[in-house]
């Protein structure tokens, strides 16, 4: 049976598949923190014209000083972590970038078995471990693209950005689920910190950098935050439901490392596919008996 929280984080994981994409054509040769912060406000004004729209725009107004101190500590996780992702896309092929980054479910496992009690059944234990096998698999497939994983400064900052993605979702199961706190002006303010904190960053690296790459605007630039927003609004909306386990659901989330393979196998022409197929096989798998599994 399916539980209700599922068909939430999967419709998240399309929307992120499409963010990953264009995200990889926003960023690829282009100055990293201009593109985070044109995006961002994109997806900002985007998340507030769909609640105006949906005619929930006063449930985003009423902020709690816990909402708000919880969705700025969110933006600073979220902040940081993207400027490591977007170093690591300028570089790095969409289809060995994006797998790194979903490795993050590892550590969220890792830190919910601990902290949460979120001990597995027999069945989602399978289904993560193939999921792990299949991250490993991509290293394995890097290595015949010439990329270092141990040594490749892009990998290290890809890996950074997963770790802080890992940090993110354990802070989100407590804000969503022992908190209990409403989506809304959570995300608000998640939302519009993120747009302070590129600010805040442009500023720094600009007073104390005079080189580095120019900005040039992309139209696939606005469709990045905004595409995020979405994806994000889906994702803490299954996470809010009670009893959702953040483990399965940042590993479900991560079916979007599929459908970016596929996508970006077509868009940026890369190659090496018949080896990444195989770690993209096991994901697959491994996603299967965890939405399975009761």
């Amino acid at each position: 049976m399916t539980a209700a929280w599922m068909p939430w984080i999967l419709a998240s994981a399309v929307l992120l598949a499409l963010y990953d994409i264009a995200k990889k054509a926003s960023v690829g040769g282009n100055a990293v923190l201009p593109v985070l912060l044109a995006s961002s406000s994109a997806g900002f004004a985007a998340y507030l014209g769909g609640l105006a729209a949906c005619g929930r725009l006063a449930l985003a107004a009423d902020v709690s000083r816990e909402a708000f101190l919880c969705g700025l500590a969110k933006s600073a996780i979220v902040g940081t972590s993207w400027v490591f992702t977007f170093c690591a896309l300028r570089t790095l092929p969409v289809t060995i970038a994006t797998p790194i980054r979903a490795s993050a479910p590892a550590l969220v496992l890792l830190i919910a078995i601990p902290l949460y009690g979120e001990i597995p059944s027999a069945v989602q234990g399978a289904g993560m471990a193939a999921v792990f096998a299949g991250y490993f698999a991509f290293s394995w497939a890097g290595r015949h693209e010439g990329i270092d994983f141990a040594r490749n400064r892009a990998v290290w900052c890809a890996a950074a950005g997963a770790a802080l993605s890992a940090a993110s979702a354990i802070w989100d199961k407590h804000v969503f689920q022992i908190l209990a706190l409403p989506v809304e002006p959570v995300q608000t303010v998640f939302q519009a910190g993120l747009v302070a904190f590129y600010a805040a960053a442009l500023g720094v690296s600009r007073a104390v950098r005079t080189g580095g790459c120019r900005f040039e605007w992309r139209w696939t630039i606005p469709l990045v935050g905004i595409l995020l927003a979405g994806a994000d609004w889906l994702y803490f909306t299954g996470l809010s439901h009670p009893g959702t386990p953040v483990s399965a659901a940042s590993l479900m989330r991560r079916l979007s490392a599929v459908l970016t393979f596929l996508l970006g196998a077509g868009f940026f022409k890369e190659t090496n596919l018949a080896r990444k197929s195989v770690a993209l096989a096991a994901i697959v798998a491994g996603i299967a008996l965890m939405c399975l599994s009761k």
